[in-house]
């Protein structure tokens, strides 16, 4: 018998990159493991953790889903003014994004979930780099995001 397989971090990371997309107009978001030099700011979104939570019987789960959100502005030099707080205009208005989305519920085309309790941890304006992000005029944001998710399995 065939088992019929859901992306489902797939569908809660495209809702997350859409809920970023929609307040933040013109902000690309991409999907990529390491830096990737794209344009002078976007967002970036990576897996972190994937965890059962809960059976519920009997057709019914309760999982535990995180990501990486880092936010890339290239700009050259540093300032307060046009670096830091920029960084933080952007941070803060993402947090309190996910604040006011922490509890919604989604349909996609395969099926409904239900996010509770979406938030946002470790709110870094600068995350230790990795070598692809090793670079001057490269500063950057960074969250962990996490959001427990009921699905119907």
């Amino acid at each position: 018998m065939a088992v019929t397989f859901f992306q489902t971090y797939k569908e809660i990371q495209d809702k997350l990159s859409s809920i970023i997309r929609g307040e933040f107009r013109g902000y690309s978001v991409y999907f990529d493991d390491d830096y990737t030099n794209r344009k002078p700011s976007y967002f970036n979104i990576t897996k972190t953790k994937d965890q059962l939570i809960e059976n519920l019987v009997p057709k019914g789960q309760f999982r535990d889903y995180g990501c990486n959100v880092k936010y890339y502005l290239r700009r050259p030099g540093y300032s307060k003014d046009m670096v830091l707080n920029s960084l933080f205009r952007v941070g803060d208005r993402l947090n309190q994004l996910i604040f006011n989305n922490k509890n919604v519920l989604f349909n996609s085309d395969s099926k409904n979930y239900f996010f509770t309790n979406a938030h946002f941890e470790n709110y870094i304006t600068d995350p230790t780099r990795s070598t692809s992000e090793s670079i001057s005029d490269l500063h950057m944001l960074s969250f962990d995001f996490s959001v427990n998710v009921f699905e119907v399995v």
